[in-house]
């Protein structure tokens, strides 16, 4: 039987499950690949995935035993990330892009394009307002019917420090796409008053 008709027959992580024999591995898997440029501490993985950690410490081993992850210290965090040189690496994007869920899909194209700096999902779910980086603009398409606003991340201070109406439902009852709180940004946001939720599955 064809991956493709076995992807069409059963649910998307029971066949990623099959695949990889660990469901642990696929729920780490699923936030790598997702989002392949940022490094992860221990914490972080287990916010996003509800796993023991014990677990993830389990299969961040094996994932670094075989070259897919590499780790690095700062402080006394132990980040991990995924070696996107590795030669399985297009291949297992791919699989796990195709049996994620569209909002999913939606969040791995943000994080990979290199002048996204943030990115909120309105409330109603159907706007995205995106921040970019200084002098950059995003070359960026949305599926449909959700639209796509950009703003500077200067434009976006700016209307932060002012509580600008047109934040509202992205910071208060909508949802934070990317996870990215080390950004300095995080701090004038919290700063303001401002609580916004990360999306399901995002350290």
């Amino acid at each position: 039987m064809s991956l493709t008709t076995i992807l069409s027959h059963n649910d998307s992580k029971e066949t990623l499950s099959a695949l990889f024999a660990s469901s642990a591995r696929v729920s780490l898997l699923q936030v790598f690949m997702l989002d392949p440029v940022r490094a992860y501490y221990q914490r972080q993985l287990e916010q996003a995935t509800g796993l023991a950690i014990r677990a993830i410490q389990r299969e961040l081993e094996r994932m670094v035993s075989i070259g897919l992850l590499f780790r690095h210290v700062e402080g006394n965090r132990t980040y991990h990330q995924v070696d996107m040189e590795f030669p399985l690496f297009p291949e297992l994007r791919n699989i796990i892009l195709k049996t994620s869920e569209d909002r999913d899909v939606m969040r791995s194209r943000l994080a990979m394009e290199p002048a996204v700096r943030l990115a909120f999902m309105h409330a109603d779910e159907a706007h995205v307002l995106v921040v970019a980086r200084k002098g950059q603009n995003p070359s960026l398409s949305l599926p449909e019917p959700i639209s796509l606003e950009l703003v500077s991340s200067e434009t976006f201070l700016t209307w932060v420090q002012e509580r600008n109406p047109v934040l509202e439902p992205y910071l208060t009852t909508g949802i934070d796409l990317l996870g990215r709180r080390e950004d300095i940004i995080w701090r004038r946001i919290e700063g303001h008053g401002y609580h916004v939720e990360k999306g399901e599955g995002i350290p």
